[in-house]
């Protein structure tokens, strides 16, 4: 924090180097991570019948698997998770287990997306593109984003880091069905 004075800032410091060692050790985090992939189901073009039928095809889900855990989108979160509100107290464990749920759920969206926007006329390359594009939005919506539209005041600030660590995600989405 830049208005913190010198103790403040090294307490500041001390409980948030405390949050990343719980982070660290908290194997349970990376698990319940991984349930996480049912974000990218919905009711229209990627049901739970319609991606079960995506995940059959193993060989084109596994490509698009591989294609969003590769993509320079989930790097960056894996390096250091920028785009997260605890960016660097998150430890090893949940970051690939972010990565594994984005691209297991992302995977059957994005075969599923694509077929649906080359069903309404666009060509292959524009429908993965459009696909892709929707793939990202939901992901920043649904998987702890810290994009500054999704983080609320009372997270960000010096109490807020301290008290709301573990509840970026539930406030999220309140503001989220809240805005809907």
């Amino acid at each position: 924090p830049r208005s913190a004075g010198k103790i403040e800032r090294k307490w500041l410091n001390w409980v948030n180097n405390s949050v990343g060692t719980i982070m660290f050790f908290n194997r349970r985090s990376a698990l319940l991570q991984m349930l996480s992939f049912t974000n990218f189901i919905n009711w229209s073009d990627n049901t739970p019948a319609k991606a079960a039928v995506a995940f059959a095809n193993q060989p084109l889900y596994w490509k698009k698997w591989v294609e969003i855990f590769n993509s320079d989108k989930l790097k960056e979160r894996r390096g250091g998770l920028k785009s997260d509100i605890q960016e660097s107290e998150i430890a090893t464990p949940t970051q690939i287990a972010d990565s594994f749920a984005i691209a297991t759920g992302g995977a059957t969206f994005l075969i599923n997306r694509t077929k649906k926007y080359e069903k309404q006329g666009l060509s292959k390359k524009e429908a993965e593109a459009k696909a892709f594009e929707d793939f990202g939005r939901i992901s920043d919506e649904t998987q702890q984003s810290g994009d500054p539209m999704l983080i609320s005041q009372q997270q960000s600030s010096h109490l807020g880091r301290l008290i709301l660590a573990f509840q970026n995600t539930p406030m999220q989405y309140t503001r989220l069905m809240k805005k809907a």
